[in-house]
């Protein structure tokens, strides 16, 4: 899966009991046991019991969104805000980035994971539930305000990068003010995205591309009302970066901050795998959102060639994945911007 991870759906499992978190875990750590003990070692801060727009799933059915956290045992020096891809649940989160999180709370950094998977943009419910989450965190753990660090995954980088271009735009827009951020191969161009699904639809070679190439379009139909060409401006407000637009639409608000996107433009790998091109890859949207920055004065803006890491948990060669970053390099990079 390219673009964004998608598994079918199912809505109307509407049951919870009060081993959810426990399951969870030991499905998402099955293939990292070490994580077990990590994720053992979060809080589980609930925010709401409803979820009316499922912007959470993955957990049989629960409306609670809620927050982990684990809290460094020396004076916080920062806060790192780690952000799950579509359908990856917060326990899952955990399994993929076991060192960076332990080296994060070596640091002394707080690590915070909230529980959205599954929004297509940061509409107001959405953002809503993460400044909520976010005030939540200054009340309970009372962290420095200035040293937040957002990070994520595919749908978690969009959502990273998103924030924090709106924090950027209008303090008004969100409760924090990140520091730096960086995307584990997202999404940048909804517009791009868009016309990317539907030519995976229209070469019928891979049955999991298509069935997220489906899903989403359905989503973005629904949601804005129409493909780009229908509602433009809907389509630019809500991208991270707009090819067609002066400044790269949104990115422009990202000119004064440190930005990684990390990505695995193995074309091999998807041209044999997906029958996709570079036009259909997301590193078109990241080299070219970088590329915007750099012209616009960020000398802090990075795009990581991560040609060859991407793999899954159980092994799996896939250059869509969390493994990207390498941690204690990720780690360094953080440091050196909480300074």
């Amino acid at each position: 899966m390219n673009a964004l991870p998608f598994y079918p759906i199912i809505y109307f499992m509407k049951y919870f009991t009060s081993l959810f978190l426990l399951s969870i875990s030991l499905l998402s750590c099955a293939q990292n046991p070490e994580a077990l003990t990590v994720v053992s070692s979060f809080e589980k801060i609930n925010i709401s019991n409803t979820d009316s727009t499922h912007i959470y799933v993955n957990d049989k059915g629960s409306q609670e969104l809620y927050y982990l956290a684990l809290k460094p045992k020396g004076k916080t020096q920062g806060t790192l805000v780690l952000f799950p891809p579509t359908w990856q649940t917060t326990e899952s989160v955990i399994a993929h980035n076991v060192e960076l999180i332990k080296m994060a709370n070596n640091k002394n950094i707080l690590v915070i994971i909230p529980s959205i998977n599954y929004n297509l943009y940061l509409d107001e419910t959405t953002l809503a539930f993460l400044n909520n989450v976010f005030k939540n965190v200054s009340d309970k753990y009372q962290p420095q305000p200035n040293k937040y660090v957002f990070g994520g995954f595919s749908l978690g980088g969009m959502n990273a990068i998103r924030y924090t271009e709106m924090a950027y735009e209008k303090e008004a827009f969100t409760a924090i003010k990140p520091i730096a951020v960086y995307g584990v191969d997202p999404p940048l161009d909804l517009t791009r995205l868009y016309h990317s699904f539907e030519n995976t639809i229209a070469k019928e070679f891979s049955k999991p591309a298509m069935n997220e190439a489906q899903n989403y379009l359905q989503k973005m139909n629904d949601q804005f009302g129409g493909s780009p060409e229908d509602k433009p401006t809907l389509y630019i407000q809500n991208s991270m970066y707009s090819k067609g637009e002066k400044k790269g639409g949104n990115a422009q608000f990202l000119a004064s901050i440190p930005i990684r996107i990390y990505c695995d433009p193995d074309i091999d790998w998807q041209l044999t795998n997906r029958r996709m091109d570079y036009y259909d890859m997301n590193a078109v949207d990241q080299t070219a959102m970088i590329n915007q920055l750099m012209l616009l004065g960020n000398k802090k803006a990075e795009f990581i060639n991560a040609l060859g890491k991407g793999y899954r948990l159980d092994g799996r060669r896939h250059p869509h994945s969390w493994s990207l970053v390498d941690p204690q390099e990720c780690i360094e990079w953080m440091m050196d911007c909480l300074q």
